[in-house]
């Protein structure tokens, strides 16, 4: 089998140097660069292509988040395998949102990084233990967001304002505007959140957290 074809971009030297000597002592991957800045990354990567790149999102000139987005335009076969110290669950979805293959700590043993590497190379998918919660929690997130109809800020003004017990005239004494405004307002509100009164509104637009 031929080894796989490994970059990696970190900014601390003592970190990537450590990796690719212990590296050499395993027959299944060669590493075929290892610098300390995005730029550089990105270019030997459209120049080598190697199999898999080990990303840090901590990197000058061009940061990981950056360089995932990069390698993505340019359509690049590199598998990306992102090793951080710093890691919350924003950033765990936007790096597969980016085209990560991985996500694994720094604090991650030589086994299970060499495995990572292997798994990835192979066309598999590796989340470390402590990102699959955080991803899933990240997940559920952005579901329950998306769940929320696309009200315009008028609107939510208008609807806190019916929710407060204005009548629609004495929201367009608050607000300035026209009573006809008001009711339009209104029936937009009725017809996003799927209802065709004021109170079931205000109840649907409590349930789905469009009010607070």
């Amino acid at each position: 089998m031929k080894p796989i074809h490994v970059l990696i971009a970190d900014d601390h030297p003592v970190y990537r140097e450590g990796l690719a000597r212990s590296w050499q002592q395993v027959p299944e991957i060669t590493v075929v660069a290892a610098v300390g800045d995005g730029q550089t990354a990105l270019t030997l990567i459209e120049e080598i292509k190697p199999h898999v790149a080990i990303v840090d999102l901590r990197l000058p000139e061009i940061d990981g988040m950056e360089l995932l987005d990069r390698l993505t335009a340019i359509g690049s076969t590199t598998k990306p395998l992102v090793l951080t110290a710093y890691m919350d669950s924003t950033t765990v979805y936007r790096a597969f949102s980016k085209g990560a293959r991985g996500f694994l700590e720094k604090a991650a043993s030589f086994r299970e990084i060499t495995d990572a590497v292997i798994r990835i190379a192979a066309g598999g998918t590796v989340i470390a233990p402590f990102a699959q919660e955080i991803l899933a929690r990240e997940l559920r997130t952005r579901s329950a967001a998306d769940e929320r109809p696309n009200l315009t800020a008028r609107e939510v003004e208008i609807l806190k304002l019916a929710a407060d017990g204005f009548s629609a005239q004495q929201i367009a004494t608050e607000l300035h505007i026209s009573l006809a405004t008001v009711k339009t307002h209104l029936q937009h509100v009725y017809e996003k959140l799927g209802v065709s009164d004021r109170a079931s509104a205000v109840a649907q637009a409590l349930r789905r957290g469009v009010l607070s």
